[in-house]
């Protein structure tokens, strides 16, 4: 009689089904402590480029040349959930003043790995979820050593949309925003505010005619002002960081006059004319 543990699947065994030697490969587990939970596993679905480039430049040397990376993302739901195979082809030294596309921090003279995405267990990406198990600060392991158990074999969904009232992001969070929460902000315009995350200065805008509140933020993550001059003064020392909430959605056919008698009710209730970034 087998005993129970031969009849769990692990994700060896998809190795071994794909032809691929455990041997070679180093399990690769993302979840980075400056971000906020589920921001790697978004960039991964909204700019895979930017987090292969996030996975590639790492500050110590970690992977061997001409071994294979088997890498997975944590979600926000805490799930550990395979994104592809990858081999490992040289290496070199990234060049001073660069920054990493995803966290913003600088990464002169980090290692440099050239990565290629292989097509083995491809049909698996984004499917398979394992159970890393209690060590998640190991977070580059033996395949071999460490034959980690198949929890789940689906389709992951991206989160959902917590709504107008909950949703509070960084601005620079809204060009990988998952697709279902684009399109959602993409069909409404209404009355927003940002906050300056260092002084606590605020501005409140609206989004209007053939702008959604999704096409206004993007400007804003895009230049860091979105053309207001009130803005425009304060990042004169450097770009601002700022958070993006929801004050109020209207219908889309509400008319512009009305839009803006709303966002002028939130400058006055909310001072921020006075004490905040509005200029008018």
């Amino acid at each position: 009689m087998s005993s129970p543990a031969s009849s769990v699947l692990t994700f060896n065994h998809l190795l071994a089904l794909a032809g691929v030697d455990a041997a070679q490969v180093r399990l690769v587990r993302h979840q980075d402590g400056r971000l906020r939970p589920g921001r790697l596993y978004e960039a991964w679905r909204q700019d895979r480029g930017a987090f292969e480039r996030y996975q590639a430049v790492q500050s110590k040397d970690r992977f061997p040349l001409g071994g294979v990376l088997a890498g997975f993302v944590v979600t926000e739901a805490r799930k550990t959930v395979f994104v592809g195979l990858y081999r490992v082809d040289g290496v070199s030294t990234r060049p001073d003043d660069s920054t990493d596309l995803v966290t913003g921090h600088d990464v002169s003279g980090f290692h440099d790995y050239e990565l290629t995405l292989l097509d083995e267990l491809a049909d698996y990406r984004d499917r398979v979820v394992i159970d890393w198990g209690p060590g998640t600060r190991s977070w580059v392991q033996h395949a071999a050593k460490q034959p980690k158990t198949v929890v789940e074999i689906a389709e992951q969904y991206e989160p959902r949309f917590p709504g107008f009232r909950e949703f509070v992001r960084p601005i620079e969070d809204i060009p990988t925003l998952p697709n279902g929460w684009q399109q959602v902000l993409r069909s409404v315009k209404g009355v927003y505010l940002l906050v300056d995350r260092d002084s606590g200065h605020q501005y409140v805008g609206s989004a209007k005619g053939a702008d959604s509140l999704f096409g206004r933020w993007l400007q804003y993550a895009t230049d860091g002002h979105g053309g207001n001059e009130g803005m425009k003064k304060a990042a004169a020392p450097g770009r601002r960081r700022y958070q993006v909430s929801v004050l109020e959605v209207v219908d889309e056919n509400t008319p512009d006059t009305t839009i803006e008698q709303i966002e002028s009710f939130w400058k006055n209730k909310l001072l921020s004319r006075i004490f905040g970034l509005n200029v008018n």
